[in-house]
């Protein structure tokens, strides 16, 4: 893998072009949208370590450069990873799980603008880790937040828990327009693609 694992823009590495192709199939897989909301793209694995927080942020830096609005919801509130993905502290930002638990906050309260200059899409971290995610999950707030995020961005791209040790990712799938189901080679055991046919 490459030292510098976050597309830069405009490159032409291996790295960019394939999130460029991906881009390109993404608009392929979503539902064509008759209302003037955007899109919500779910991003989940198996176990982790399979690499789907960094599919999550390197298709929001593709989206992006499209002109289209974006933003990228952390939603692994069990094993919140985006945050290292860009060197920033967790405990820094107030994000999904205070949300869902604090009904006094709305979206302005948890997005993240300007987390880095060159990032040109918003951010919402998972927040603090809580002792009920599940419970948090399926208490109607995260519905709330997509529904009003659909209205802002172009793209809502949620990068969410593995599926295989929790029931997290599960609970919410409904409210995706489209799955990025990611696996990763020399790693993803091979009987787990049985649990993923049967799982879809």
């Amino acid at each position: 893998a490459s030292e510098n694992k976050i597309v830069r823009y405009l490159d032409r590495s291996v790295l960019s072009e394939a999130f460029r192709i991906l881009r390109t199939n993404i608009n392929f897989i979503l539902p064509i949208n008759e209302t003037k909301n955007g899109s919500v793209l779910f991003v989940t694995s198996t176990i982790k370590g399979e690499g789907k927080t960094f599919v999550s942020l390197n298709t929001a830096i593709t989206l992006s450069t499209l002109s289209k609005k974006v933003v990228l919801v952390g939603a692994d509130l069990r094993n919140p990873q985006l945050h290292k993905q860009l060197n920033l502290t967790r405990a820094n930002y107030k994000g999904v799980a205070n949300y869902l638990h604090d009904t006094v906050l709305n979206i302005d309260d948890i997005k993240v603008s300007d987390v880095t200059n060159n990032l040109k899409f918003d951010i919402i971290f998972s927040g603090t880790i809580p002792p009920n995610p599940s419970e948090l999950l399926s208490n109607g707030r995260f519905e709330l937040l997509l529904n009003e995020l659909k209205k802002e961005y172009d793209y809502v791209i949620v990068d969410t828990a593995p599926t295989l040790l929790v029931t997290d990712t599960t609970l919410i799938t409904q409210l995706a327009d489209a799955i990025l189901y990611v696996s990763r080679a020399n790693f993803t055991d091979r009987k787990l693609f049985g649990y993923i046919t049967e799982l879809k």
